[in-house]
């Protein structure tokens, strides 16, 4: 799977975030290192052309996910260690949409973060940053998350922003002045809205064509990973306790078993074009 995480500026659709996609479904699973003619393919069959998949093929190189090996006048490529971190990485998040998180120790993560106006550029940036990890804002300026073991990841962002320094973190319960835990979830995320969406997302590949194989396998795959991707940014990943009669998981469970359904074409197409 190549959901892409959020260290790397979402821009859906674009060849650069659709070739990450190919190298987490395709690329990823073998480590073998792949011709520049088997990515110009399949990027192809995703709509792009020619100038447009060589750049990204070398935008993916120049931010340190691929390197490259000359193979007499041809160029193999291979996914760096950072290439294989991004992309499994991108794997986790989405698996983890389909399965339940453990008991929930009662603790947020609470972050407030102030951008200069000088840098107001980034905010957009940091706010899908914070949205990806699981984060929302019940009140204006102030994020919670109710996984704490993400602080982590929050710091790596604010560093990479260079907002470390304007930020202000605790962990620890609702203390009973203001909003209780269930009025944070209410005001902090729209799950009736991750519901329409979820709901949007079945629907949609139900009606789906099947069996499918070959190229149109690798399309409707990709498919499904822009939605994934989208979706991991919508979902916070609430344990039970705060939404118990949430039907959410269900519907990542389905979403994510057809989207293992269509691995096994697209493989199957892609070990074609490394054998031409």
């Amino acid at each position: 799977m190549s959901v892409v995480p959020e260290a790397v500026e979402m821009q859906h659709g674009s060849a650069r975030i659709v070739l990450l996609r190919i190298l987490g479904d395709l690329v990823h699973p073998t480590s073998k290192p792949v011709p520049t003619t088997a990515l110009l393919t399949v990027l192809s069959d995703a709509g792009f052309g020619t100038h447009a998949a060589r750049q990204a093929i070398s935008r993916c190189a120049r931010m340190g996910v691929l390197t490259g090996e000359k193979d007499g006048r041809s160029t193999r490529w291979l996914l760096t260690q950072a290439g294989k971190d991004l992309v499994i990485d991108g794997n986790d998040r989405a698996r983890q949409l389909g399965t339940q998180p453990g008991q929930w120790n009662g603790r947020w993560l609470m972050l407030a973060v102030s951008v200069p106006h000088e840098r107001r550029v980034i905010r957009q940036k940091l706010y899908r940053t914070l949205s990806w990890v699981g984060c929302g804002t019940p009140v204006p300026g102030i994020w919670i998350t109710a996984h704490s073991d993400r602080r982590g990841r929050i710091s790596t962002a604010l560093q990479r922003f260079g907002l470390d320094q304007t930020a202000v973190s605790f962990i620890g319960e609702a203390s009973g002045i203001g909003l209780s835990d269930a009025q944070l979830v209410s005001q902090a995320w729209d799950l009736d809205a991750v519901s329409r969406s979820y709901r949007a997302a079945t629907s949609l590949f139900d009606a789906a064509p099947e069996p499918v194989s070959g190229a149109d396998a690798v399309r409707l795959l990709l498919h499904v990973d822009e939605v994934l991707q989208k979706l991991v940014a919508e979902d916070p990943w609430l344990p039970s306790e705060l939404c118990p009669d949430w039907t959410g998981r269900q519907d990542a469970t389905r979403l994510l078993s057809y989207r293992d359904s269509l691995l096994v074409p697209a493989r199957t197409y892609w070990d074609t074009l490394l054998r031409r």
